[in-house]
């Protein structure tokens, strides 16, 4: 990893890909609790980041249809400007903002969030395109994700003079942060000669209907989104609401499972990977089902607990084998595409899946978890089907290279 950040674009997006994770991990945590401090409760708080989440989705299409490789960099840049005048506007009217406008500005963040996120990747690889790469770009947003909640919980009640350090002091630290973000971002200069021809989603969709496994996965994409965010996609205000744990206390258990995640996916990736596919997809889904099912069956509070633990303890992990290798297999000229395609899908996903968790949450822990069971099933089947369908499709690529090998050798010999 060291060699690779010897390049200067590629370091100044590493900057950049660290300040915006620092100020999404910041503001991600404590967004819920700032919407109750502006008087909005539970339900209505699942109604708007489920409805930002699915105008988050909406912009991606658009996105697909005007954005080329060519313009990632002004793309990206784009939707930081956009977050921090949001950043902005919510800062200055915390508690006197109507809920409606509101909305609309959480529809702001995340749409352009969204973007944001799925753009880094794609502008990654105009300069190396790589699984561990891919890995340690997840990792590294990870790890300072979690140093926004490290920062979050010093600070949460921390007096400067007369000064409280409250929920709206940490989206001006997230603002701060966007704008580190965007100059870093200034700072990447791409070849302007190099072009990529711009492709229509039309004519991409009659590429990806012929490829079973990607469009399989898409799918895949879908039911795991819902899956994890109708268990988890509202944590803070479970652990609040439900189990009645302080914010600050949920805030450090959050931390500290961040960190442990982290560690344990940078050891995972370095040490821990299983030589078999099928038993990496038992190991980083099939323990979170069994909490989620556990929690159905008996829904106290420590069992919840454990539940959350389990699936926020691997959520960092094999990302090598259960995503990188589905991206990196297109071809670089659609990479911007699919990768618009593919949070696409999450985002309708975790659309639903916070819906759900809305509808859910007057019931408590163990319907809320129970439903997410169900969908993880699915999940796990497909994941499974896919790792067979890649591996025939592998060894049907060998053995063709094998036949074509042969035959040279033949008519050599006969020559």
């Amino acid at each position: 990893m060291k060699e690779l950040i010897k390049n200067k674009n590629l370091k100044y997006i590493f900057i950049m890909l660290i300040f915006f994770s620092i100020s999404f991990g910041l503001w991600n945590n404590f967004r819920l609790l700032w919407l109750e401090d502006n008087s909005i409760n539970p339900s209505e708080i699942s109604r708007i980041m489920s409805l930002a989440t699915f105008f988050g989705a909406v912009s991606i299409i658009f996105i697909s249809l005007k954005i080329s490789m060519t313009n990632i960099k002004k793309l990206l840049s784009t939707t930081l400007l956009i977050r921090i005048v949001s950043y902005l506007i919510l800062f200055l009217g915390y508690q006197h903002l109507p809920t409606k406008i509101i909305a609309i500005l959480f529809i702001f963040d995340i749409a352009s969030y969204t973007v944001g996120y799925l753009a880094i990747y794609p502008l990654i690889t105009r300069v190396i395109k790589d699984d561990k790469v891919y890995s340690y770009r997840q990792l590294t947003a990870y790890i300072c994700q979690d140093i926004g909640v490290l920062l979050g919980g010093v600070l949460l009640g921390f007096t400067i003079g007369n000064y409280i350090f409250d929920y709206n002091s940490f989206l001006f630290i997230a603002l701060i942060c966007l704008i580190i973000s965007f100059i870093s971002l200034l700072k990447v200069k791409f070849n302007n000669k190099e072009k990529y021809n711009e492709i229509k989603i039309r004519d991409y969709l009659q590429v990806l209907k012929k490829d079973k496994i990607s469009s399989l996965y898409l799918f895949y994409i879908l039911i795991s989104h819902i899956s994890y965010n109708c268990a988890l996609g509202m944590q803070m205000l479970i652990l609040t609401n439900i189990l009645s744990i302080p914010s600050k206390t949920a805030t450090f258990y959050f931390l500290l499972m961040g960190i442990l995640a982290d560690i344990f996916g940078v050891f995972a990736l370095k040490k821990l990977t299983p030589k078999s596919d099928y038993l990496t997809i038992l190991l980083k889904f099939g323990l979170r089902m069994l909490g989620y099912s556990l929690v159905f069956f008996f829904p106290t509070k420590e069992m919840t607990l454990i539940a959350m633990t389990i699936s926020l303890f691997f959520s960092t992990a094999y990302e090598n084998k259960t995503d990188a290798i589905y991206i990196n297999r297109i071809d670089t000229k659609y990479q911007l595409l699919f990768s618009n395609l593919r949070k696409l899908v999450g985002s309708l996903g975790d659309s639903i899946g916070l819906y759900i968790t809305g509808i859910l949450f007057v019931f408590g822990s163990k319907y809320i978890f129970g439903v997410a069971a169900l969908i993880g099933f699915v999940q796990i089947s497909l994941a499974l089907y896919l790792v067979y369908l890649r591996k025939k499709s592998d060894n049907s690529k060998f053995n063709s290279i094998n036949s074509i090998n042969s035959t040279n050798i033949t008519h050599d010999m006969i020559e």
